[in-house]
């Protein structure tokens, strides 16, 4: 069996072989937030494109949830079962069915369990611990079969006025993230699911660059429905909020941390290689809302980050 560094993602012959027996059905349990979410938008739909490979998933997620706020939410329920934060799946009647982390890991044998820490905190490497290792031994207690992953999330939009606030740029915020979630791999010998390298790598792409501001878009005074083009762009960026406003007077909101339909499709093709070992050609899955020569561009690019490539500078870790 080939050796695993921390400093690879992982071979698909070495992804493939502790899912030799159950490559009909995986059993993935997401511990994690929004960012998870975007992870698992298009997963299922992906597997169910190869008719050879599905998923259950389970969804311990909580929109911004901290590894912090996860730790102690298990604490809380381990003294207070009763509670129960999580809506982890549908059951036959398609009622959710509400568990707290200790019944969300004994809800079934897991194959796969991914731990991440919440986005805006990624880049700090401060706030894993002592939560990550908490968690993580709970994931061992409960589900000793389960492989642990960590899912490395990525860096917000060019534009995001965090980045202004915290003085940093993309990229800055990207090699931070990057760099603890190598740290956090050597330390705990645990794989990375690549989301974030990913989607750098896509941002890097000349040809798909995203560029702002754009010059005939008056930002300081938008005309109510009417939005920047945003080519290109992985991430949700501007959109009007109408509804949820305080006096109704349409709000024009940007996220640029959370991932469109783009972003989401390159992550779910680069979860399905790294937990099937399949190429992601073996899938005829393309939303809709995707052109045909976007989807391409992007599977290829979730393909040379999900077989065994090495992290970018790793020679700083040798």
């Amino acid at each position: 069996m080939p050796m695993r560094s921390p400093l690879f993602y992982g071979t698909v012959t070495e992804i493939a072989k502790p899912m030799k027996d159950k490559m009909k059905t995986i059993k993935l349990l997401t511990i994690g937030n929004s960012f998870a979410r975007n992870a698992l938008t298009y997963l299922e739909s992906i597997a169910e494109g190869t008719d050879s490979v599905r998923f259950e998933v389970g969804r311990a997620n909580l929109g911004g949830c901290s590894l912090e706020r996860h730790s102690n939410l298990a604490d809380f329920t381990g003294k207070h079962p009763d509670c129960h934060f999580y809506n982890l799946c549908e059951d036959e009647s398609g009622e959710p069915v509400m568990v707290n982390l200790q019944e969300a890991l004994n809800h079934r044998p897991w194959d796969v369990v991914t731990l991440q820490q919440v986005s805006r905190q990624s880049w700090r490497r401060e706030t894993f611990e002592p939560y990550l290792d908490r968690l993580q031994k709970r994931v061992k207690s409960s589900a000793p079969d389960a492989e642990v992953l960590l899912h490395q999330t990525w860096a917000y939009r060019s534009d995001s006025p965090f980045l202004v606030k915290n003085c940093m740029t993309q990229e800055m915020m990207f090699e931070r993230i990057r760099d603890n979630y190598i740290y956090y791999s050597r330390k705990y010998d645990f794989r990375v699911i690549p989301s974030g390298l990913a989607v750098q790598n896509v941002r890097r792409s000349p040809e798909r660059k995203f560029t702002w501001p754009e010059t005939d878009f008056d930002y300081h005074n938008p005309q109510p429905l009417e939005l920047p083009r945003q080519e290109h762009s992985l991430a949700a960026g501007w959109k009007w909020d109408i509804k949820n406003t305080p006096d109704g007077i349409p709000s024009l909101r940007l996220d640029a941390n959370h991932l469109n339909s783009l972003g989401c499709y390159l992550i779910g093709c680069v979860w399905f290689e790294f937990l099937t070992g399949m190429s992601i050609d073996k899938s005829h899955f393309r939303p809709d809302s995707i052109d045909a020569d976007t989807a391409d561009f992007l599977r290829e690019k979730a393909h040379e980050f999900s077989v065994g490539r090495k992290q970018p500078h790793e020679e700083h870790y040798d």
